[in-house]
């Protein structure tokens, strides 16, 4: 049974979507539609590409390692489709956080100068670093480094300073620089995520913290310094957080030393589209903006 289009566009509109429904729904076609295209792909496949929970549809080992190579498939018949009808392409940006504000202004002015891409963006939490891209959602994506997936291409765009949140009535709160010894026996607020690497390189140890009194878990950057806020702990942030993320009765304090994180563009490696490469050599041939 030969692999067909449309078995590509299912497995990949079930990826994005997480459901069988709302993929069938933006494909406009019946649900049993899209069940029978994973079957037929799964049988040609002979493993299985997904797995069915309570919680919604996931992918599998293989799936995820199926899902670059789908996607370009998709994308570049999707391609084809706009250079026929004089369409120009569509690419999702993905970004969070600290890895946002001028930057990803910087990314859309690039695409926009390479390409006539209709650009949309979507915005990401702790639960995928990845911004979209592991998943499928989105096609380039501003991210804040490590990342624990290794089908993830990234070039480094900008370096910021590394730094800390502190509540506003904290005795450090009016430096300049803080150094990392003094603020040893804190209760540290810290990212909750599944990408191993992402969320430990955000972690106090990494600045050569180990005294820590607690740790509290959080699930967005809104909530870190919510948490801070309130006086539930001190967070690990870059300096430029309080650029566009000021928040009320917090303070980000620059740590001393030559202590820094990176902002990176990332697309998937087997994504071959020509928007897509083009844009990440424009990256690559660019100053920092």
């Amino acid at each position: 049974m030969p692999t067909t289009l449309a078995m590509l566009r299912a497995f990949t509109a079930v990826a994005r979507t997480g459901s069988f429904q709302r993929a069938a729904d933006a494909l406009k076609v019946r649900q049993p539609a899209v069940s029978d295209a994973i079957r037929r792909l799964e049988s040609e496949a002979g493993r299985p590409l997904l797995s069915r929970t309570r919680d919604g549809v996931h992918l599998t080992d293989f799936g995820r390692q199926l899902l670059g190579d789908a996607l370009a498939a998709v994308d570049a018949a999707d391609q084809v489709d706009a250079l026929l009808a004089d369409r120009g392409p569509s690419l999702t940006i993905g970004f969070m956080g600290e890895a946002a504000g001028r930057r990803t202004s910087w990314l859309m002015k690039l695409v926009r100068d390479e390409t006539n891409a209709d650009i949309t963006l979507r915005r990401y939490d702790y639960a995928d670093p990845s911004c979209g891209l592991t998943s499928g959602q989105s096609d380039l994506a501003i991210v804040w480094p490590p990342l624990d997936d290794p089908t993830i291409r990234s070039l480094t765009v900008a370096s910021d300073r590394r730094a800390v949140a502190l509540p506003l009535d904290d005795p450090l709160a009016g430096r300049d620089r803080v150094e990392p010894s003094e603020l040893a026996g804190r209760t540290w607020v810290v990212p909750l995520s599944e990408d191993r690497a992402w969320a430990e390189f955000r972690t106090p140890q990494t600045v050569g913290i180990t005294d820590l009194r607690d740790m509290v878990m959080s699930r967005s950057i809104e909530e870190t310094l919510e948490l801070v806020s309130v006086g539930r702990g001190v967070a690990l942030v870059s300096e430029s957080t309080d650029e566009h993320y000021a928040r009320a009765n917090v303070v980000i304090v620059p740590l001393s030393g030559n202590i820094h994180c990176s902002t990176a563009l990332a697309w998937r490696s087997a994504d071959r589209r020509t928007v897509v490469r083009r844009v990440a050599q424009a990256a690559l041939d660019a100053t920092e903006p």
